[in-house]
């Protein structure tokens, strides 16, 4: 329960942050958030030693990534997508046993954290006015 709550408290500095700065730079910000949190479980795949199945996280680091780029060329709805997306990655990863690679209070903390700034994306930017 407190990597949840540690997760929507860092989602709620995220987005302040994200406020603060003009709007294309907060898309590229989140942009290149979506993907360097997509690449955290390609780390975990390695520091597994093969418990982790490497190929399967690689490519859904570059789903992520592909829709980051959309995020950031066409659409903030794909962020937004995209995030949510992670957040169920996440917790895909919460259940798996048989490895010690992936924290077991990151999933939770990290879904939330993706939740909340993907709510907060949808409400400032994507939503129209």
């Amino acid at each position: 329960m407190r990597s949840i709550a540690i997760g929507l408290l860092l989602a709620t500095v995220t987005a302040a942050f994200f406020a603060l700065l003009p709007d294309e730079w907060a898309r590229g910000a989140a942009a290149n958030l979506l993907t360097l949190i997509a690449a955290i479980y390609v780390g975990f795949a390695l520091a597994s030693h093969g418990q982790l199945n490497l190929p399967r996280q690689i490519a859904g680091c570059a789903a992520f990534v592909a829709l980051a780029l959309a995020g950031l060329w066409f659409n903030w709805w794909f962020l937004v997508a995209g995030l949510a997306l992670h957040g169920l990655w996440d917790y895909l990863h919460h259940g798996e046993r048989g490895h010690d690679a992936v924290p077991r209070w990151y999933p939770p903390f990290c879904a939330w954290y993706d939740w909340g700034v993907a709510a907060f994306l949808a409400v400032r930017y994507a939503l129209p006015p």
